[in-house]
């Protein structure tokens, strides 16, 4: 993905830099869709799947879909919806145990000097931005309260760092509020080098849980 091509948005010379900013900044679905088509355009003239998957983090941070198709067979009878249903209760606790295993995996990782890997309490950044990727659970952008209730609901015997909602919330003052694919492009240009080295702790702890995850079918 290169953000500075230049391409035309009407007669308008312009850069992918600008309009995926624009696009990001939109304050209506209708705004955010309007930017969002040079972008997408761009993407199959350049066939860069990257920016495809850029634009498609973005609206689903925003709670939009940019596309799904309707299924064309529907339930027929109540007996195959209550199939579906009971299926989908019990796909849930499946998925619950599964994230409950890899979340133990992650607390039991340790770094090169042979401590734990996540040990902060900050930390809980990286776990909740990876399960709003995944959609782990049913884990929404900004639903830090009923990612607080599913970690407690998961009853963990040990956790290396205490999760609050103060603390979680303040996810919002910096890059891991955006999806884990896109902090690399999002890191500032005057970041200091300790804002490096917590940085790159939060991205190995993101990564192999992300890792974990997929490995378990997420």
């Amino acid at each position: 993905m290169e953000l500075d091509d230049i391409f035309f948005v009407g007669k308008r010379p312009t850069t992918l830099r600008l309009v995926l900013g624009l696009m990001e900044d939109a304050d209506s679905s209708l705004e955010t869709y309007r930017w969002a088509t040079p972008a997408l355009l761009h993407s199959i003239h350049t066939k860069d799947d990257q920016l495809s998957k850029y634009v498609e983090d973005v609206f689903e941070q925003k709670g939009l879909i940019p596309y799904k198709p309707l299924p064309k067979e529907g339930l027929t009878s109540s007996s195959s919806a209550e199939e579906t249903l009971g299926k989908m209760k019990m796909d849930y606790y499946v998925m619950r145990s599964k994230a409950k295993m890899a979340l133990e995996e992650l607390m039991a990782l340790k770094d090169a000097k042979g401590d734990n890997l996540f040990c902060q309490k900050n930390h809980w950044w990286a776990v909740f931005r990876i399960f709003v990727d995944l959609q782990v659970c049913g884990i929404r952008e900004n639903r830090y309260k009923e990612f607080i209730e599913l970690m407690m609901d998961l009853r963990f015997d040990h956790v290396n760092a205490e999760l609050d909602m103060t603390t979680l919330s303040n996810i919002t003052q910096d890059i891991y509020r955006y999806p884990f694919t896109r902090w690399e492009l999002k890191i500032p240009k005057d970041a200091s080098s300790r804002w490096k080295t917590a940085y790159e702790r939060m991205y190995q702890i993101a990564d192999k849980l992300n890792k974990i995850l997929i490995a378990k079918g997420f």
